[in-house]
């Protein structure tokens, strides 16, 4: 008797992680709704130094800061990548670097890293200590993805020599695809941050641990909530 093909219709929230996660999604999906509640976990990695394995034939990589402007326009002239040029002006102005992945000269990823406090959305910023770096806007073309070129660490020597020693992040406690795959790279977790957002009223919190490492949310005061 044939065996029939996978089925290809994508799994539950429930079905992939279980009832107990479904529950514990749907409740802090319903506290966002409901209060603007966003809560998430901190995560910390140490850098390396190296570069990591080899890129494939004719692949290269390189971290564009700000000395680098006008060489990142030209390799990344691909409307697709959205990069706009006000954006990128204003990311590398402000101290920020892109760690890209090129093909043959033209860039196909990249990440955006953060040595200071950076927007995250509505308004909202994230902040972090000195010796921590953020990664933000991460991105790889459609024909180039599942090649996990943004897996290979790239701009570990680039982040140390400026002084940085850790990665921190943030995955919001529902997200367990993503979870898995920060701790699957090295991250520990090492506390949870949030806030409460509804109109004018703000309110971040943050456990002991995250305090001491220095990272918080925000609104900057000349902002309107």
């Amino acid at each position: 008797m044939p065996t029939k093909p996978p089925s290809t219709i994508p799994l539950t929230y429930g079905e992939r992680w279980g009832l107990a996660a479904r529950v514990h999604a749907t409740l802090f999906r319903r506290l966002r709704s409901w209060l603007g509640l966003r809560m998430y976990g901190i995560y910390l990695r140490p850098l390396v130094p190296g570069r990591g394995p080899d890129l494939p034939p004719g692949y290269s990589s390189r971290t564009f800061d700000e000395d680098d402007a006008e060489a990142l326009f030209a390799c990344a002239d691909n409307p697709a990548l959205g990069l706009t040029a006000s954006f990128v002006r204003a990311a590398l102005a402000k101290g920020d670097a892109c760690d890209a992945v090129l093909h043959h000269g033209k860039v196909v990823a990249y990440d955006w890293l953060a040595f200071s406090a950076t927007h995250d959305s509505e308004g909202v910023h994230v902040d972090f200590g000195k010796t921590d770096r953020y990664g933000y806007k991460a991105f790889t073309l459609p024909e180039y993805r599942g090649k996990h070129l943004r897996r290979v660490p790239r701009s570990n020597d680039y982040c140390i020599a400026r002084g940085v020693t850790h990665v921190i992040s943030f995955v919001d406690v529902t997200n367990r695809s993503s979870i898995r795959s920060t701790i699957g790279r090295g991250s520990v977790r090492i506390g949870f941050a949030g806030y409460l957002k509804r109109g004018r009223v703000f309110v971040p919190f943050r456990t002991p641990a995250v305090r001491r490492r220095g990272f918080r949310f925000f609104v900057p005061r000349d902002a309107a909530v």
